[in-house]
């Protein structure tokens, strides 16, 4: 696939001048530092426009760099003479070898010593990205710090922004972003804590439910490479978790009291004979919803029935029929904003309707990278701009299409409605 843009977000008529800094792992983690270790700094391409970032993704080729310098931790700085043209400086875990020899003979020459780089450079990977403002009330650079490893590239999150002097040299940058390299550090020196979801317990979904005949693979596959491509632009596609794909045969309840509960219960098969069951309350079809789980749910003999009179004995439930559904996730993550959504395209089939089928593109808002500035009330406007784009690449594509609001358990009422018939209880022992 192509490399994905980082562009798109900002206005035009300005750039921001980015530069990669790659240093000692022990400037981030609890480990021995390396003695000597140089900071490297690589100027990369500019960016255009002015929007800031509270992320941003490079990939091997968008890591190349024609201008670059170690900053010692005397606070000296050392231009190396530039390559022959602009080389990628990072690749997965490593230096690139044309760059690890373009490396070992610059900072030979600037030392004096042979091979002086040999013991250090194995400590080194990128640290941080910084990206310079330059406005009309005085510059100010964001320090994004290294979130994420990837065979295919390596992810920053914003953690701070400072304001400085013009003619500030790139030492005493370098050094001020480094102060600000712990803010967040508990957070993003592991994976798992490094995001969160702004509203818990609570979905936030929009729907745009297709009115043709298609295939849901081909369109996931058509929608990944248009992320991919940088047609979606200010997104990019979840780094190392980029498609998801699921199947469900799940057996659905109609909560239908009291009147503050009301909703959709379903049981989804898992292996091993035990189900997820999911708890979704709405008074009626909405952007949010409150869905809640509970996993690894036993019910003996299949007798769903007698596990929610068990369970919830002050709600009251109209069986209706199953479904089996099958769901390909392209995950995606707004620059500007760290939000993280699913465009999840989805078919579902009644056998009990004579496989009646329902397929829709939802648009789900699944977390948020923890960022300086980060803002939950910017979830609704991304989201509608996200869904504005699948709109778009869905009208291309030649896909007539509808969006709304029009819930899985709305389907079940129309296929109830139209004939369809629930499995019948089972029987009780």
């Amino acid at each position: 696939m192509t490399a994905q843009s980082n562009a798109g977000v900002g206005e035009a008529g300005t750039t921001v001048t980015r530069r990669l800094v790659i240093a000692d792992m022990a400037h981030q983690y609890s480990v021995a530092p390396v003695a000597d270790a140089p900071v490297l700094v690589a100027e990369l391409a500019a960016e255009a426009g002015d929007g800031t970032r509270a992320m941003e993704f490079l990939r091997p080729g968008q890591t190349a760099s024609g201008a670059l310098s170690a900053v010692r931790a005397t606070g000296q700085i050392q231009p190396l003479a530039p390559p022959a043209a602009p080389l990628p400086t990072w690749s997965c875990t490593h230096f690139p070898a044309d760059f690890t020899a373009y490396l070992a003979n610059a900072l030979a020459a600037t030392d004096g010593i042979e091979n002086s780089a040999s013991a250090t450079l194995s400590a080194l990977g990128p640290l941080l990205l910084l990206r310079t403002h330059t406005t009309a009330s005085g510059p100010f650079t964001e320090v994004l710090i290294c979130a994420r490893y990837r065979a295919h590239g390596t992810l920053f999150v914003r953690t701070a922004r400072f304001a400085h002097a013009a003619d500030i040299s790139l030492a005493d940058l370098v050094a001020r972003a480094l102060e600000y390299r712990t803010v967040l550090q508990d957070h993003m020196r592991i994976e798992s804590n490094a995001y969160i979801n702004c509203e818990e317990d609570i979905e936030i979904e929009q729907k745009v439910t297709l009115l043709d005949e298609a295939s849901i693979w081909s369109l996931t596959k058509d929608m990944w490479t248009a992320v991919e491509a940088g047609d979606f632009p200010g997104f990019i596609t979840y780094p190392g978790y980029e498609l998801t794909r699921w199947h469900f045969v799940q057996h659905n309840f109609e909560v239908t009291g009291p009147a503050e509960e009301v909703g959709h219960y379903a049981f989804q098969e898992n292996p091993g004979n035990r189900y997820q069951l999911k708890m979704k309350k709405f008074p009626a079809d909405a952007l949010r919803r409150q869905e809640t789980f509970r996993k690894g749910v036993e019910v003996p003999g299949g007798d769903f029935e007698a596990y929610l009179a068990r369970e919830f004995p002050a709600l009251s439930f109209r069986r209706l029929p199953s479904f089996r559904r099958t769901r390909f996730d392209v995950n995606v993550h707004s620059l500007a904003t760290g939000h993280g959504f699913g465009i999840e395209t989805d078919e579902v089939t009644v056998d009990a309707a004579g496989g009646r089928k329902l397929r829709q593109v939802e648009m789900e808002y699944l977390e948020t990278y923890r960022h300086e500035g980060l803002d939950a009330t910017t979830i609704d406007d991304e989201m509608e701009r996200l869904t504005r784009l699948v709109e778009a690449h869905l009208a291309k594509a030649g896909v007539a299409s509808e969006r709304n609001h029009y819930s899985k358990l709305s389907f079940l009422r129309d296929c109830v409605a139209a004939g369809a018939t629930a499995p019948s209880p089972t029987p009780q022992p």
